[in-house]
């Protein structure tokens, strides 16, 4: 009788065993599964997240580009207004030493001169009206009504 309930508790113990080692085997199973297939996610988007690198990459290339040009075109503005200030002074300076300097009003050269730095320095807008009321000098003949102001 010993012998029956001996066998019958180690069948019991064996097929509890064998539950839990195939409980243990599917859920390892399942766990592999789940990281092979969490792997394969990840590899799926690696071109996508090299695609965003590129483009973020690109677009940072692009911006430093944009930066150099102004950079570089602010550095020409800066050179070009530097060399008119030093020719401005020099004439200055040289108009200063002159006879045509001391006496009490410019003469037509230096006049000139005076224009042309100006116009140099201060380049004539494209026209952006037409017509009457648009920006600009006035007429020469031109006369002020009573309340000073300026017919257009």
């Amino acid at each position: 009788m010993f012998a029956k309930i001996m066998s019958g508790a180690a069948a019991i113990l064996a097929a509890a065993l064998f539950a839990y080692l195939g409980h243990a085997l599917i859920e390892g199973y399942g766990a592999a599964r789940y990281k092979a297939g969490l792997a394969d996610g990840r590899l799926q988007q690696v071109p996508q997240i090299l695609a965003a690198d590129a483009a973020a990459a690109q677009s940072g290339l692009e911006a430093r580009d944009r930066i150099i040009a102004a950079e570089s075109a602010h550095a020409a503005e800066a050179t070009r207004l530097a060399q008119l200030t030093q020719r401005s002074e020099d004439e200055v300076e040289s108009y200063e030493t002159s006879n045509a300097g001391n006496a009490a009003c410019l003469d037509a050269g230096r006049v000139r001169a005076i224009e042309a730095s100006r116009a140099a320095l201060f380049p004539a807008p494209a026209p952006t009206a037409t017509g009457r009321g648009g920006p600009g000098p006035l007429p020469p003949d031109a006369i002020a009504d009573r309340n000073g102001r300026q017919p257009g």
